[in-house]
């Protein structure tokens, strides 16, 4: 089996590996790096080249290239049918802001949709010689790892956490017996908070805020940060007004419709009934007019309504924003947490409203990276990818150094041989 890099090698972002049995070219994943002013792509491959690719999950990094193979009408994708629902919004939203640097547009989005091929979690496919398992892998609803097993056998866990959330139960165990392991390395230099004791004092400071008069801005990501946001407000009978705004909308939709990957799916119903639905510049001059929270995307302030809302409650100082996610450097996010300062297009304001960070995560972190490499016998091979330079080579040396496994932190182009 040869595994060559394409994307995502001592990077976070357009994941692309291609795997080759003794019979058949499979493709895991194929996506974007959102950098500016253009997104990056991964490293061609010709779509004759390949048997199949197959998408671990929705998020842009991992799909957001995927469209170009439908050029070739031929070409076979594989994904869970959640992962082809959201990716469907992802990707025409991507096209509105990206176009015009896209080499596809939205007939080849919709030709993704209409002829991916639909798996679901402990399905096995057969392409060529190998035989291809996929594996919820509790990232964001609709994730899966993939198991391939030919005249080798690997595991690539794609974006995974162990970790239980109130939407899901966090990722199945895949076996344990495997020759090589191509696992993410994003938070191998941290341990995440405890979601519980998070959760708390996530809840605890937003009662503070609503109770003295203040409104509480929520940037989010839409899929998955905004739902479970709203989850573990219903969770601590968080009884004061909570407006939904934006695409995290649709995505509640789905998740509604389609809930058999929703492990928490009676307290996102009971949420869902108690939320306020923003449609409207009225209802979003409603939201503003009370105390209360606003659950909006973009999660890094990057776009999205809750710009609109930003600029409004900067100047309040009862007010908080409560950034929910990681903030990547130099976006507007990351600069209101460091500085203080609403920056966006032509506007530059000092912050007044209380700004703070809590680091809900849908990946690994430190200790659950460590405890499921454990798992695996010596003699494995380990590839870490996904991650800063700094978190792969750490991962690969706890790997060498307290596991004795072979690891590795491949650079984009390298070719591995197991």
């Amino acid at each position: 089996m040869e595994i060559e890099f394409l994307g995502g090698a001592q990077e976070v972002g357009r994941s692309a590996i291609l795997v080759k049995t003794r019979e058949a070219k499979i493709l895991l994943d194929y996506g974007v790096q959102l950098s500016e002013p253009a997104p990056s792509f991964p490293s061609h491959v010709a779509p004759r080249d390949l048997d199949a690719v197959i998408l671990t999950h929705a998020h842009l990094d991992h799909i957001g290239a995927a469209p170009i193979f439908m050029l070739n009408n031929n070409m076979k994708t594989y994904a869970t049918p959640m992962t082809y629902k959201i990716g469907d919004i992802l990707l025409r939203d991507f096209l509105k802001l990206a176009g015009y640097y896209l080499p596809y547009e939205v007939l080849e989005v919709r030709e993704l949709i209409k002829k991916g091929v639909e798996v679901g979690y402990g399905e096995t496919v057969k392409i060529k010689d190998a035989e291809i398992s996929f594996i919820d892998a509790g990232h964001i609803p609709g994730s899966i790892q993939v198991w391939i097993n030919a005249d080798k056998t690997l595991l690539y866990t794609g974006d995974f956490t162990t970790i239980k959330t109130r939407l899901l139960k966090g990722a199945d165990l895949a076996p344990k017996d495997v020759d090589a392991v191509i696992i993410e390395s994003t938070y191998a230099l941290e341990d995440h908070p405890e979601r519980k004791s998070l959760e708390r004092e996530f809840v605890n400071r937003v009662r503070e805020v609503v109770e003295g008069g203040g409104r509480v801005l929520v940037p989010a990501f839409s899929v998955s940060r905004s739902q479970e946001i709203m989850c573990v407000l219903e969770a601590y009978n968080f009884n004061e007004p909570v407006y939904v705004d934006g695409m995290a909308l649709k995505v509640l939709d789905i998740y509604l419709e389609m809930n058999e990957y929703i492990d928490g799916r009676q307290l996102l119903y009971q949420a869902a009934k108690h939320i306020n639905r923003v449609t409207s510049n009225k209802k979003r001059r409603q939201a503003l007019s009370e105390p209360s929270v606003i659950i909006s995307p973009a999660g890094m302030l990057k776009g999205g309504p809750a710009i609109i809302y930003a600029e409004e409650i900067a100047e309040d100082e009862r007010s908080a924003i409560f950034l929910v996610s990681f903030q990547l450097p130099n976006t507007p996010g990351a600069i209101l947490l460091n500085e203080k300062r609403l920056v966006h297009g032509e506007v530059d304001i000092k912050v007044k409203a209380n700004v703070e960070q809590y680091k809900f995560s849908s990946h690994s972190g430190r200790t659950q990276l460590h405890q499921f490499l454990k798992r695996f016998n010596s003699d494995v091979k380990i590839f870490a990818i996904h991650g800063e330079p700094e978190a792969s080579n750490n991962l690969v040396n706890f790997c060498r150094e307290n596991l004795g496994q072979e690891a590795s932190s491949p650079r984009i182009g390298e070719k591995y041989v197991i």
